[in-house]
């Protein structure tokens, strides 16, 4: 039985595009599962749609504020050197690049939208945890969860299992 789907919102996701770790390979490292979205009782469905009214209301309450910001430039001055050879000359120039300039579009209200996120969750019952991987070799079936297939409270023998296919799993070990 499936006991987690490990979903971050689109907020918390940290890292970058093609430097990322998957799941798996952190669990088969033994890294914990980090800010994961913990409440007792909760399904991967209800998380999901915790996260999903969270994330609207976040973004109702603290709408974007982009702004742009360039950065000074800088051009080189061009230099230009002459050189007679058996009566002819050759000229050579240099410089003439410029640096800097680029503008960045960034929306200052990021941050303030990630705590109203926060708030909400909180408010919601979560709390962002680390959770540690479970033993080598812990199969998915041994993981216990509610009567409901939610989370059980957590306890020192809460854990995560990791897939190859990066499913994953979240429970009590039995």
């Amino acid at each position: 039985m499936k006991l987690g789907v490990t979903k971050l919102p689109f907020l918390m996701i940290f890292g970058l595009l093609g430097c990322a770790e998957t799941q798996f390979q952190a669990y088969s490292s033994g890294e914990p599962l980090r800010s994961y979205a913990y409440k007792a009782g909760a399904t991967p469905e209800s998380t999901e749609r915790a996260e999903t009214n969270c994330q609207i209301e976040a973004a109702q309450r603290v709408p974007q504020q982009m702004i742009s910001q360039t950065s000074p430039s800088y051009t080189t001055p061009v230099q230009t050197y002459c050189n007679n050879i058996g009566g002819q000359t050759f000229c050579n120039s240099t410089g003439g690049q410029t640096y800097g300039g680029e503008t960045t579009i960034s929306d200052a209200n990021t941050g303030l939208r990630q705590k109203a996120y926060g708030q909400c969750m909180a408010r919601e019952g979560y709390r962002y945890l680390d959770i540690p991987a479970c033993a080598a070799g812990t199969a998915t079936s041994s993981l216990r969860a509610s009567s409901t297939g939610g989370l059980l409270p957590l306890s020192s023998t809460t854990c995560y299992i990791a897939t190859p296919d990066n499913q994953v799993y979240v429970g009590n070990r039995a």
